[in-house]
């Protein structure tokens, strides 16, 4: 069984922000404002993962882009055996050192996709998220790191957050294995705020099977008033 990764991804300052605080990681390569297509054939050891920086002007930008790097760095120096919890272990090693590293007036939140040998995994801090198309229906792999959402308050503005990377007094990792994580077609998206809190579920259901579905996704976003940075990147399995 080869699996094939035909990853599409769009981070772009929107609308209202003078600058882009947002970042996407694709294994090793790091950006912001532009867009990558990338087609990955081995999945052994594959991080994808998308930052939304919070400090303002360029407080953001410093710590998306390090906590970006500081990840790229923890996962591709580990053993390609490692247990589940073992696996955990290192995704908390790296939170707690990367919270510690930051400055007090900045931070970040974090989502991503980890594939490890045969298995995938989730893993975000905040408010950024993970979809998944599968056979038709759409659905959320995560829950946001917020007042409205984790903390059960539902009147609460949805963009405050009760968790992130840096810019608070502790921060921590929410990890699980992704179940029978390969269905041919199946699409996986990781989107920052600046996407979903200016979308409808109806809106991006309607989009991401599409062509270019990450641009596509980005121009209806701007066009809604693009108040915030926007990240998506979306993930096309195919297996032979």
């Amino acid at each position: 069984m080869i699996i094939t990764l035909s990853v599409s991804a769009v981070c772009d300052v929107g609308c209202k922000k003078p600058n882009n605080e947002d970042m996407i990681l694709l294994n090793d390569l790091m950006f912001r404002d532009g867009k990558k297509n990338v087609v990955y054939k081995n999945t052994e050891k594959l991080v994808i993962a998308v930052a939304d920086g919070v400090g303002g002007l360029n407080k953001g930008e410093v710590a998306s882009k390090k906590v970006l790097e500081a990840l790229r760095s923890f996962l591709s120096n580990i053993p390609g055996d490692l247990s589940n919890d073992e696996l955990h272990g290192v995704l908390e090693t790296f939170t707690e050192e990367t919270h510690a590293s930051l400055s007090k007036d900045m931070g970040s939140t974090l989502v991503g996709l980890f594939f490890y040998r045969d298995k995938l995994f989730r893993f975000h801090a905040g408010d950024s998220r993970i979809y998944r198309m599968r056979r038709g229906e759409l659905e959320r792999l995560t829950i946001d790191h917020s007042l409205r959402e984790s903390g059960g308050q539902i009147d609460a503005p949805s963009n405050i957050i009760t968790n992130a990377i840096g810019g608070g007094s502790s921060a921590y990792i929410e990890f699980a294995e992704i179940e029978y994580p390969f269905f041919k077609n199946d699409i996986y998206m990781l989107s920052s705020d600046g996407m979903h809190d200016m979308l409808e579920f109806d809106e991006i259901y309607s989009i991401v099977e599409k062509p270019n579905a990450a641009e596509k996704l980005n121009d209806m976003s701007k066009k809604k008033g693009g108040k915030d940075n926007i990240s998506i990147v979306t993930i096309n399995i195919n297996i032979k």
